[in-house]
């Protein structure tokens, strides 16, 4: 007899969905870190209130879960997630190893189809662990959190914007949150100073933030069809007339150097030290990381500066992406938007292969009472102004 009841109980068991396996252990234990077989998770997925239009998405760093390996022994996770038809959520991982002790923060967004049913759903994110045993996969236990999705078939436009005071575009990260009884729930997300996003009716707010210091925020409405237009004037240090010009040998046509020409506008406060660093990257790879000046002190101001650019390995055919960071106190303060140079190597018999290993004197420096760094190479060249990407 107590074969036969083990035996029931069992098959009843294994006959319970997982999410609803999950779903009991949640209403036992309350809290929103859950543990079973040495996993756990936490985080603020469960406690999102996601209302999202069809046709849209949302996303943030505050969307998460963290996954935890409470156990005496290394193992694997593997990430899964359940949704009605029409809602994809993506995760920033899906399969990682977590040794005893370790954690792991795993980033989450919602994205709801155009072919999504507008109604009240929950969905459901999963880590499962496992080990790799010479039989197959062992599943070792499991751990999840639910939040709860309203799919709206009307929506509403925002574009957000952060300026200078005098009307130049500033690179800032913008966070857009959506206030849900009184408490702010990130919609979307950009670090490059625009925000374009299609939201649900209802109230906003738009924060802008530089090296981690919150610069402006902005409170308002929109109403179902509305398209709205959020400017965040934001007085920072910031790169403007960040430009690159591609200096050409007069005789072969061959690219000799790249001229980089910015401006610091400091409307912040006084620091005892900067740096500039230029990042370089060719066909998506990265090519050069170089210091190009310290400034010490950085005043409240304009300084122009400029800098004469070669790869170390001369030039490559392909797309050349510059960008420039400014560092305070050791940290990333701001960033410059992008500039691209496309840049065409020819060889001898005119088809397009590297033959540029040209390697030039440069001669660099900060004059004192100006400030403006120089760089001089004596050839003769043909200079060429590149529209970047802004």
């Amino acid at each position: 007899m107590k074969k036969w009841f083990s035996d029931v109980m069992w098959g009843v068991a294994r006959a319970i969905p997982l999410s609803l396996l999950l779903l009991l252990i949640s209403l036992v234990v309350p809290s929103p870190a859950q543990a079973q077989g040495g996993i756990a998770i936490s985080g603020s997925f469960y406690r999102q209130n996601f209302e999202i239009p069809q046709g849209s998405s949302v996303s943030g760093p505050s969307i998460y879960v963290v996954v935890f390996n409470n156990g005496s022994e290394e193992f694997q996770i593997r990430m899964s997630w359940d949704a009605p038809f029409g809602v994809n959520v993506s995760l920033s991982d899906e399969d990682f190893l977590v040794k005893p002790g370790e954690q792991r923060k795993v980033f989450i967004g919602v994205e709801v189809t155009p072919e999504a049913t507008p109604g009240e759903y929950t969905i459901d994110v999963t880590a499962e662990s496992y080990k790799q045993e010479e039989g197959g996969i062992l599943l070792m236990g499991a751990a999840g959190q639910s939040a709860n999705l309203v799919v709206l078939g009307e929506s509403a436009s925002v574009n957000v914007q952060t300026l200078s005071p005098s009307g130049q575009p500033v690179v800032t990260v913008i966070r857009l949150f959506k206030v849900i009884n009184g408490e702010n729930f990130e919609v979307s997300y950009s670090d490059n100073g625009k925000l374009e996003a299609n939201v649900s009716p209802g109230s906003f707010v738009a924060s802008s933030y530089i090296g981690g210091n919150h610069m402006a925020e902005e409170s308002f409405q929109l109403a179902a069809g509305e398209e709205k237009t959020v400017i965040l004037t934001v007085a920072t240090v910031f790169f403007e007339g960040f430009k690159i010009i591609p200096n050409y040998l007069e005789e072969t046509e061959e690219l000799a150097y790249a001229e980089l020409v910015y401006t610091i506008n400091n409307l912040y406060q006084v620091f005892p030290e900067s740096k500039v660093m230029l990042q370089v990257t060719c066909e998506g790879s990265s090519e050069d990381e170089i210091e190009l000046v310290t400034i010490a002190p950085l005043e409240i101001g304009r300084v122009g500066l400029k800098y004469n650019y070669q790869p170390k390995a001369g030039w490559k055919q392909g797309s050349y992406i510059f960008h420039l960071q400014l560092y305070v106190e050791g940290k990333i303060f701001t960033i410059s938007h992008e500039e691209l140079l496309e840049v065409v190597v020819p060889s001898d018999d005119g088809s397009n292969t590297d033959k540029s290993g040209l390697q030039l004197p440069v001669i660099g420096g900060i004059a004192a009472g100006s400030m403006i760094l120089l760089t001089v190479i004596a050839i003769p060249v043909k200079r060429r102004l590149i529209k970047g990407r802004k």
